[in-house]
């Protein structure tokens, strides 16, 4: 869906209103044990490692901006995330292709069901720490 950018924070991100009727959400995690910050220009001091939260997504700082109606719905959120790899072209064609072959379109469907079930459990685990 384009280029991905990577961003590392000092504490978890989840999601937040970024306009209306869309939000930025941080879904792609990656912990890192004792991330070791490169020195700002200028500065004479390297920063103490830390324990970092990278992210991975196609804006600047790692998200991605989705639309989401209702940022206090699980299916909502659920559905952001979702369209973070899957745009509504691409889960309908993937729908269709495996309602007609479904011996070929077996392993692409599973992905699918696999990362759709765990954006669900995600929009439930931030919705639930909000």
């Amino acid at each position: 869906m384009g280029t991905l950018n990577k961003a590392v924070y000092m504490s978890p991100r989840t999601f937040q209103k970024y306009d209306d009727g869309r939000i930025i959400l941080y879904p792609n995690e990656t912990v890192i044990e004792n991330y070791q910050p490169e020195a700002t220009e200028g500065s004479d001091s390297t920063p103490e490692p830390f324990t970092g939260y990278q992210y991975e997504g196609e804006e600047p700082d790692g998200g991605y901006i989705r639309e989401c109606e209702d940022m206090k719905s699980e299916h909502d959120v659920a559905n952001a995330i979702v369209r973070t790899r899957y745009s509504i072209s691409d889960e309908l064609a993937l729908q269709r292709h495996y309602a007609s072959d479904p011996e070929t379109y077996a392993d692409e469907w599973s992905a699918y069901n696999t990362f759709a079930d765990a954006a669900v459990a995600k929009a439930k685990e931030w919705l639930k720490q909000g």
